[in-house]
């Protein structure tokens, strides 16, 4: 209820033209968040132009727009336009709040658009540098999904045991025993594949690159929503702080 009257009161004096000319960048940055969360990614991508335009002096959440403009095209297979806001992040703000995300999802998307090369290169520098990210034992199973597509099996399989010695019950221990039975069928090593994954038996199963990526951009889709959670609590924060000293509220 407060932050309703505080938002209404902001609203007010916008409307009697005594402050704000223009949109507020926090409201602009979480509408933007809640249109790409219900899956409305061209007016999500509109809003994150929009901020930016509108907006430029504010770093922060214009460079954390680059990295959500990134998932949007990404979701809408536009992976070429993904590629260039994921390294816009990488490149222009190194202090952004998804830095180390956008570097992940630049080599997802160098897998996505088959350049395996540069995505195997980009998934062993996440591995080697960010160690506390919880999304490195997803590099290295990406690495690993990455030397299966260019059949090299050797290489692939390494990487598929590594997940499962050093992240048992990480993210993609699962997908990794999976991927094990795949390439050895059925016959890996029982004391590390201590839990057995079914293979459907129709062997109808299409192209694995999609079937994993379905899996992976539903698990995306959670963690995405967490963060835009996040974002928006952080820009309602702001909201309420500028708002408390536009009105004098204490």
């Amino acid at each position: 209820m407060r932050i309703f009257i505080i938002l209404l009161s902001i609203l007010t004096l916008s409307q009697n033209g005594l402050a704000l000319h223009k949109p507020l960048p926090f409201a602009q940055y979480i509408l933007a968040l809640d249109l790409y969360s219900q899956g409305d990614y061209y007016s999500s991508l509109k809003e994150f132009n929009n901020l930016k335009d509108e907006h430029p002096e504010q770093t922060r959440y214009v460079g954390n727009s680059y990295y959500w403009k990134g998932l949007c095209y990404y979701a809408l297979k536009k992976y070429s336009q993904a590629e260039k806001q994921f390294n816009k992040v990488i490149n222009y703000y190194p202090k952004s709040d998804y830095y180390v995300q956008s570097v992940y999802q630049l080599g997802k998307t160098k897998y996505s658009m088959k350049q395996y090369g540069p995505a195997i290169r980009i998934f062993s520098d996440f591995y080697r540098k960010y160690r506390r990210s919880d999304l490195r034992d997803n590099s290295l199973f990406w690495k690993g999904v990455c030397y299966y597509r260019m059949k090299d099996n050797k290489k692939a399989l390494n990487d598929f045991y590594e997940v499962l010695k050093k992240f048992p019950l990480g993210n993609k221990d699962d997908a990794a025993r999976y991927m094990i039975l795949l390439i050895k069928g059925g016959s890996g090593q029982p004391e590390i594949i201590y839990q057995k994954v079914e293979v459907p038996a129709d062997n109808k199963l299409g192209d694995l690159a999609e079937l994993l990526r379905t899996k992976e951009a539903a698990l995306k889709e959670k963690e995405a929503a967490v963060a835009a959670k996040e974002d928006t609590l952080k820009a309602k924060e702001d909201i309420i702080n500028q708002a408390q000293e536009k009105l004098n509220v204490k």
